[in-house]
């Protein structure tokens, strides 16, 4: 999902139709969430149906400007009407798009480049077709599940790479990319960031993940200058997962656990739970647009196939509901 306001959004997903497995759509709202309209999908698959151009994420810097992306990448400039697939410079056509973001009116995109096995990052401005690749980049490690995350405020940018563990990252300094030592390094399994202003960030590390100390342990932390360093907070549940994770202001995270989401109003001083998640769902991903307004998807994977639902918040991710689309 993607929100450019309190107002307007859009919702990638799939819908039932006479091609298998399904056909993907896209819905839009301008009443924040009220209600919603089916507008023009780009003209491929979801990621599921094993297409190279396929996609399964979008995001819109603008009413006009949107991406659908991962792991094809697709471009449209007049709000979804047309749908262009984008051509990035220095990466193989197969390379997959892992993560995608726009802030300060340039998007950035993280690719993983097959052949070098190395992760790469290309940068756009809003509005144009030509993309720079940037000459950092990250090794992909020796695990067989790269992935990557992208945090953008403002000017200022963080790229995590876990590939079980964590392996490396990347960091937007005065306009370029510089390699950045990210948080859990030694912590033997993945690590989650999350950043509410160009200071201020939060990760989680689940720690043993893949090796000592057992069992596994995850701990949050925080940082007020910008990543450079991390200090733990001073209480973490010790059932959060951390993968779905975000901070609309530094006092605040909003994050995944095992029985839903919990929340910390605080610094991490004390936790509640703001969304008991059904039996087998887990909250795949949770984002805010605003100080107040928030949206999350909830999965359930316990029957044949996931099925997931639009949660949203409008006072800060102290209260969650379920949102018909």
């Amino acid at each position: 999902m993607s929100f450019v306001s309190p107002d307007e959004g859009w919702v990638l997903g799939t819908v039932a139709c006479n091609q298998a497995p399904a056909c993907l759509a896209l819905l839009h709202t301008a009443d924040g969430g009220r209600t919603w309209a089916g507008i023009n999908p780009p003209p491929t698959g979801f990621r599921q149906a094993g297409l190279a151009d396929g996609v399964s994420q979008v995001r819109f810097a603008n009413s006009d400007d949107g991406w659908a992306f991962g792991p094809g990448l697709w471009s449209t400039r007049d709000g979804g009407s047309t749908w262009s697939r984008v051509t990035l410079p220095g990466v193989p056509a197969d390379a997959v798009v892992w993560s995608l973001e726009t802030s300060g009116g340039e998007v950035v995109a993280v690719v993983l480049d097959p052949i070098g096995y190395a992760v790469k990052i290309e940068t756009s401005a809003v509005g144009s077709a030509v993309w720079h690749l940037s000459r950092t980049s990250i090794p992909a490690g020796a695990g067989p599940l790269p992935q990557t995350q992208l945090v953008l405020q403002g000017s200022s940018g963080w790229v995590l790479l876990d590939n079980r563990t964590v392996i490396g990252g990347a960091r937007l300094v005065n306009g370029h990319w510089t390699p950045w030592q990210p948080p859990c390094l030694d912590a033997n399994g993945p690590a989650y960031i999350a950043a509410s202003t160009a200071e201020d960030m939060y990760a989680v590390c689940d720690e043993g993940e893949w090796g000592p100390p057992m069992p596994p342990e995850p701990r949050a932390f925080a940082s007020t200058n910008g990543g450079a360093s991390f200090e733990p907070l001073s209480r973490t549940p010790a059932t959060i997962t951390g993968w779905a994770l975000a901070t609309p202001i530094p006092s605040v995270m909003v994050v995944n656990s095992n029985a839903g989401l919990l929340a910390t109003f605080d610094g991490g001083q004390t936790w509640r739970g703001v969304y008991p998640a059904p039996a087998d769902t887990g909250v795949e991903y949770v984002g805010f647009e605003t100080e107040s307004q928030g949206v999350a998807i909830s999965l359930n994977d316990s029957g044949s196939s996931p099925v997931g639902a639009l949660l949203m918040t409008s006072d800060g991710g102290r209260q969650w509901q379920l949102v018909r689309l």
